[in-house]
């Protein structure tokens, strides 16, 4: 994959800067990442770090609320924001000559979030609301909750889920919010990439002036820790909810962001469960017709990462027990038996031709690059993913599925009809 230019700058307030200019657009791709997620929280605050994520679109340093999304759009731009456990990132894209806006715009977010309380207010409830509409009303909705306190002891940051809780959320105050602001949004806490239509000259002048006159606190930014002795294993719980079909999720522990197998599980989850010639989506539905949908995925946290393989029954005559023993019969078997080299290449080439396709728009190269000059401290890293796929072997694959697929390092949460 043919890699575009970029160049790494630390301002003199730490803002981190990478530059990616790409010339074969009109368009100009802002990427803010800030350092902080819901592992940053405490159990009371559950739900902090997406609730502030809701606020900065309000009323900032220079803006009045819903200011920001028509300045963006008015300018033929899109905006929006994610948050995860270990990080926050804010995206916009725009006509490659509103550059100055946007980073304007960014600008009045990183400098100050006053957070008026009826904004609050209003943010929570609409949390609190989207809290009861994706999870507790959706069937199977609360399944990464309960693998949460099943994976993780109470007092680990990853015990909770992202979103928190109705009670949690419920529960937060407009000072918090403010507090959190004060610790994290701030510009040795950040990093900007810009990918798109601009020379790399004038593009840095920008930068320097908006973002880069906003002041980093003389307080030390706060951080909490993770033990390994915060894992649990061997667990598993059985949830009635008002579904008709059994499903199962069966969660393995294993390393987070730094280490070396990363890019090796991510690799382990398409040979299990992405696609119909997966081995999963084979053994479970096309041979044994037991499940009528099958997966794997990599859940990666900074800290502390769950491979996750899951079921849904395909009659409510195969019980949970049925999809456990299914599951696990397929994990053992590539335990003993390893990879195919066929079967390699095949995920290989589909894992790369799915990142290389995602890497063609300006907007998923500035993900990439924030991502890895954060928590890799190499900007080019996620640009070459595709080619450490690429040299995996079918050993090193074979070997990590002996360390992880284990039964003392497994949760599983199993979600029943409630009527049955």
């Amino acid at each position: 994959m043919q890699l575009p230019p970029l160049s790494e700058h630390r301002l003199g307030n730490g803002l981190r800067v990478v530059l990616v200019p790409h010339g074969f657009t009109p368009l100009v791709a802002i990427a803010v990442l800030y350092q902080v997620g819901s592992q940053e929280e405490s159990p009371e605050c559950a739900g902090l770090a997406h609730l502030v994520e809701h606020l900065a679109f309000g009323s900032s340093a220079y803006l009045e609320a819903e200011e920001f999304d028509r300045y963006c759009s008015d300018a033929g731009g899109t905006n929006n924001a994610y948050t995860t456990y270990s990080y926050t990132l804010y995206h916009m894209v725009l006509p490659a000559h509103q550059l100055e806006l946007g980073l304007w715009l960014e600008a009045s977010r990183m400098r100050a979030l006053p957070i008026p309380e009826e904004e609050f207010r209003l943010q929570q409830r609409v949390i609190i609301e989207e809290i009861k509409e994706t999870v507790l009303n959706q069937p199977y909705g609360r399944w990464r909750e309960l693998q949460a306190q099943q994976a993780f002891r109470p007092e680990c940051p990853y015990h909770w889920e992202v979103y928190g809780s109705v009670e949690t959320v419920a529960a937060l105050s407009v000072e918090q919010a403010r507090e959190f602001v004060r610790s994290y949004y701030r510009p040795d806490n950040a990093c900007v990439v810009l990918c798109g239509n601009f020379a790399s000259e004038q593009a840095l002048e920008l930068v320097e002036a908006t973002l880069g006159q906003i002041p980093a606190p003389a307080t030390p930014i706060p951080r909490r820790s993770f033990s390994p002795e915060c894992r649990l294993g061997n667990r598993s719980v059985s949830f009635p909810d008002a579904v008709h079909l059994p499903a199962v999720f069966l969660s393995f522990h294993c390393g987070g962001y730094a280490a070396e197998e990363f890019p090796a599980l991510e690799l382990l989850a398409e040979v299990l469960g992405e696609g119909r010639s997966s081995r999963l989506y084979r053994a479970l539905i096309l041979e044994s017709n037991r499940a009528s949908s099958v997966g794997a995925f990599l859940d990666s946290r900074q800290w502390s990462s769950l491979l996750t393989v899951y079921a849904i029954a395909a009659t409510p005559q195969t019980s949970s027990e049925m999809l456990q023993e299914a599951l696990w019969q397929e994990l053992q078997q590539l335990c003993k038996e390893g990879v195919a080299p066929e079967e390699l290449l095949r995920c290989q080439r589909r894992l790369q031709t799915a990142t290389a396709h995602r890497l063609q728009h300006p907007a998923a190269i500035a993900h990439e690059v924030a991502f890895s000059t954060v928590f890799w401290d190499n900007p080019e890293r996620g640009l070459r993913l595709v080619e450490e796929y690429r040299q995996i072997s079918a050993e090193q694959l074979h070997q990590l599925a002996q360390s992880v697929l284990l039964p003392e390092n497994s949760v599983c949460t199993a979600i029943v009809p409630a009527d049955a």
